[in-house]
């Protein structure tokens, strides 16, 4: 496309006004809704690092209990074997709690916020 055409067509369509409008809060409205998925992605990453953190000190006790006293160790390994059911009922609320005190209630207060 030559220049010539280019300055053309930007002329033209400054002088014409635009076939849709905006709303008057779409700006309000796009950060907003920007601020809230940045948002998201920060508070479920933070609970992600801190989950493996948690992790990882559990691992470091086991392994540490593990080099002193090897009986400790698999004394607490029979007992989460025997007890399947509730050590896994017991994690998956401890998980939980977690997770909607690090992700979902920062989101829902911030969606609250919105509304005031």
């Amino acid at each position: 496309m030559k220049n010539d055409e280019l300055d053309y067509i930007i002329d033209e369509s400054f002088r014409t006004a635009p076939d849709f409008h905006l709303p008057a809060d779409f700006a309000w409205r796009l950060t907003l809704s920007v601020t809230r998925r940045e948002q998201w992605k920060t508070d479920l990453r933070e609970y992600l690092y801190l989950t493996a953190v948690l992790i990882s000190l559990l691992t470091v006790a086991t392994v540490t209990y593990y080099l002193i006293d090897k009986d400790i160790v698999i004394r607490f390994f029979s007992f989460i074997t025997q007890n399947a059911v509730s050590v896994v009922f017991i994690v998956f609320i401890l998980n939980f709690i977690l997770f909607a005190d690090r992700v979902l209630l920062p989101l829902l207060f911030n969606r609250w916020k919105r509304a005031c």
